[in-house]
């Protein structure tokens, strides 16, 4: 009796830190999907986006995608209707979207996918060597918060400039 008591007991803690600790991935991709709404509305495009029907934030990483949709829900970027979308990492998939977001899960993937263009895609990740594999914003925790650094030069070589406003919130890197 008392080890059916201590087994149910193991369970139900190891239950209750799973449920915590998948809530506070959720809350983090929460967060992080905010922050990549507004990098869409302060950053700026070489190639104007009027001629598209919709603006699309892309991911490989379907948790990602599934916990946006749920944060982003009914939003919009400069007039255009935010649409996340789950890709593959390969230069189809990858040319409908406006930002890409790798995720820590999906980083690997992204240093072997040779994707050879990346013009006017704003590149997002946060794993730690993201920014020298080639990203333009990086994801990092700082003090328990999240917090951001971004290459402002990769950035502009892919066809885009950020706010000043984004910037001074930011690390910035030079690569």
């Amino acid at each position: 009796m008392c080890k059916l008591r201590s087994l149910i007991h193991s369970i139900l803690i190891t239950l209750i830190l799973f449920s915590v600790g998948a809530n506070a991935v959720e809350k983090e991709y929460m967060l992080k999907a905010g922050f990549l709404y507004n990098f869409a509305r302060f950053g700026s495009w070489d190639q104007p986006l009027d001629n598209l029907k919709q603006f699309t934030v892309c991911s490989p990483d379907k948790y990602f995608i599934d916990v946006a949709n749920s944060a982003l829900k009914n939003r919009t970027i400069k007039n255009l209707p935010l649409h996340n979308k789950l890709i593959t990492l390969d230069d189809t998939s990858i040319r409908g979207c406006n930002i890409v977001f790798i995720t820590s899960n999906t980083f690997a993937k992204w240093q072997t996918a040779n994707i050879t263009t990346v013009k006017n895609i704003m590149v997002i990740g946060e794993s730690d060597s993201f920014i020298e594999g080639g990203g333009h914003i990086r994801f990092f925790l700082s003090a328990g918060k999240v917090r951001f650094e971004i290459a402002p030069k990769q950035l502009k070589d892919a066809g885009i400039t950020m706010s000043s406003k984004v910037l001074r919130l930011a690390r910035v890197v030079q690569r």
